[in-house]
């Protein structure tokens, strides 16, 4: 696929990224797409497979065009993530409900608020044999420091310092005691030799149009069952479907959102992927009549998110009620209580005042006569208009219940903090806002929930609420976490300071025969690639 400038890719390496917005609270990579992604119902497991894994066999994989560095901190492409994630390994790691699991760091300890000790695994050696230590872990941490431009460079936001105590021990200092800081640990430890890792596969030869990587059988974890993996060129996504078409490749990830016309029994499988993405309704507390919270829950009720999700996103997406990916290990179900309901919604309206002109004008305040009308401002990109399509529907069916909303539609491009939507976003001449947010790995929620906020567009100014978040963000430890995120998660489906709608899923389309992928997610679709292999 066509590499994507690197000189254009700043804005989009920040961390904590405003998708299709802009401001950052996650990192966010390029795919060579043609079609923005959006998603499917939670991403199922494959049924158990019978026979015994199988090794060997060749994974067909494409890459970008061009394909900038073999550096993994200089990564501008999702493709080049997936193919650095094969050779490099991280110190830390993020399992499939998104709780952080150890790699090249073996384990950690807190010293003291905010400063860890890591003990890095011994045993471990680079592709050349020669042995990892806490230098390599201190010199790839040093490279980061210099760079200008990395997918990565949201990881220094936190990691104030790193200092080797031993051959195998690190003591790290970050910003926040709590285990939320130890996420920006997450990414990959290089050596300063031309891909070089530690990682399940080694390069076995590289051309200007192809990477060939086998199993590196000095791995420390277990040898993956597939013994080779070779990345082609494919200047788009489009390009490379129509390779996989041609048979000429085995898997494809991919966010568009006609991805379910490949499933074909025996021959093709498309899975969901579970990504941060997370589409928002934001209200307006400065003045507004949404400072009213008998009016957002009456809103909640009044979205029908399922028909949004088939009519709009085709299926491809999954409804949340809380600011969590529903597959987190922080995720309560508990508060999953904002169904669709317009009676539940016509209630909270008459209890706040409004009644239903007779003359059919739409909901008035019964005591001054006033009119309720509303502006809900979105986005539209020169891709695609999926979020304006979102916000018509969204408008339509909360002049159901009497609302009327003037649907208001600015540009924005991908990654630009200046454009006509992030403008207005900022001036706050709104009442409701459909926006996207990539939300972080470590659940950092103070950026969107605190008055001083980053992502704060609404003004929302909850003192309990900002509490919660960050005593969440100072959780000490794994138990001490999710007791704080049940909490947080509990005052906000009680006060609804924003209403989180659904988040999207990309999709993989595969060949049949490849087995054990199980319920892949973004960023870490090849996590478990080990335990993949071709069905006989």
């Amino acid at each position: 696929m066509k590499k994507n400038s690197v000189r254009n890719k700043a804005a989009r390496f920040a961390a904590l990224t405003l998708a299709l917005a802009a401001l950052l609270t996650g990192c966010s990579l390029r795919r060579g797409r043609d079609e923005t992604s959006l998603a499917t119902p939670a991403p199922t497991a494959e049924p158990a497979a019978t026979e015994a894994p199988a090794e060997g066999g060749t994974l067909r994989l494409a890459m970008p065009v061009n394909a900038p560095s073999s550096d993994p901190l200089s990564v501008t492409t999702e493709e080049m993530l997936y193919l650095f994630s094969l050779v490099y390994d991280s110190l830390l790691t993020v399992g499939p409900s998104m709780e952080l699991e150890p790699c090249l760091c073996e384990s950690w300890t807190s010293e003291s608020p905010g400063v860890w000790i890591l003990h890095v695994r011994e045993g471990v050696v680079w592709h050349d044999g020669s042995p990892l230590t806490a230098n390599d872990v201190i010199s790839t941490y040093q490279a980061l420091l210099t760079m200008e431009e990395s997918y990565y460079k949201p990881c220094l936001l936190h990691i104030l310092g790193m200092e080797k105590t031993g051959t195998y021990d690190l003591r790290v200092r970050l910003d926040t005691p709590g285990i939320t800081g130890l996420y920006s640990l997450v990414f990959p430890i290089r050596k300063n030799i031309p891909l070089m890792g530690t990682g399940a596969y080694r390069l076995e030869g590289i051309t200007d149009e192809q990477i060939r990587l086998t199993v590196n059988t000095l791995w420390w974890d277990k040898l993956p069952y597939i013994t080779r993996v070779v990345f082609s060129e494919r200047d788009s996504n489009t390009t490379a479907l129509a390779s996989y078409e041609a048979g000429q490749l085995d898997m494809v990830p991919t966010d568009i959102l006609t991805a379910g016309k490949y499933h074909e029994d025996g021959k093709t499988e498309v899975l969901d992927v579970m990504t941060q993405n997370m589409e928002t309704l934001l209200f307006n507390h400065r003045g507004s009549v949404f400072t009213d919270e008998r009016l957002r829950h009456a809103v909640a009720h009044g979205i029908n998110r399922s028909r949004i999700i088939t009519n709009v996103y085709s299926n491809r997406a999954r409804a949340a009620d809380i600011p969590f990916p529903p597959d987190s290990w922080l995720y309560d179900t508990r508060c999953d209580v904002l169904n669709y309901s317009p009676d539940a919604a016509a209630q909270l309206i008459a209890e706040a005042g409004y009644t239903i002109d007779t003359d059919g004008s739409g909901l008035l305040f019964s005591r001054t006569g006033r009119s309720l009308s509303v502006k809900l401002l979105t986005s539209a990109t020169t891709e695609n208009t999926i979020r304006s399509d979102a916000a018509s529907m969204i408008a339509q069916q909360l002049g159901e219940l009497g609302f009327a909303v003037e649907v208001i539609t600015k540009p924005h491009t991908l990654g630009d903090p200046e454009s006509e939507f992030i403008t207005a976003l900022r001036e706050g001449d709104w009442d409701m806002a459909l926006v996207g947010f990539n939300l972080s790995l470590g659940n950092e929620l103070s950026g969107y929930l605190d008055p001083e906020g980053a992502n704060n567009f609404g003004g929302i100014n909850d003192t309990d609420l900002s509490a919660l978040a960050a005593d969440l963000a100072v959780a000490e430890n794994e138990e001490t976490m999710r007791e704080r995120a049940y909490a947080l998660q509990s005052r906000f489906v009680e006060t609804l300071p924003f209403l989180p709608l659904y988040f999207r899923l990309n999709s993989v389309i595969l060949k049949a025969d490849i087995s054990g992928v199980g319920s892949p997610r973004e960023p870490f679709l090849f996590a478990n690639e080990k335990d993949w292999y071709f069905s006989e």
